[in-house]
């Protein structure tokens, strides 16, 4: 899960998932989502007390996925679990139809 690497990291990986992938291909990545604010709680404090969890916010997720030349990412879907306290987040970017035109962007 993308939330267990470090900033660096998860930069390289979205870049290498995306060289390997097939030109008109996608990445479906699901992971949890970064601290939310009002979230309350010994539950709530545990759970995005990691240090890995709070690089995961939403916004820093796409801009990773953009900066590894995905297309579109977006959020496909979002669930609640941990009796409310944390949210599992569903990504997808897609790989143009031809990287070479990507790269040239």
């Amino acid at each position: 899960m993308l939330h267990h690497l470090q900033p660096g990291e998860k930069q390289r990986t979205l870049r290498e998932v995306w060289r390997v992938l097939q030109p008109g291909g996608s990445l479906h990545l699901l992971d949890f989502g970064g601290p939310k604010s009002g979230a309350n709680g010994f539950l709530a404090h545990f759970v995005h007390s990691s240090q890995h969890l709070k690089d995961n916010a939403e916004d820093r997720i796409l801009t990773l996925m953009r900066q590894a030349d995905f297309h579109e990412p977006r959020v496909t879907g979002r669930q609640t679990v941990l009796f409310g306290h944390a949210d599992v987040v569903y990504y997808k970017g897609a790989v143009p139809t031809s990287k070479l035109d990507a790269a040239a962007c």
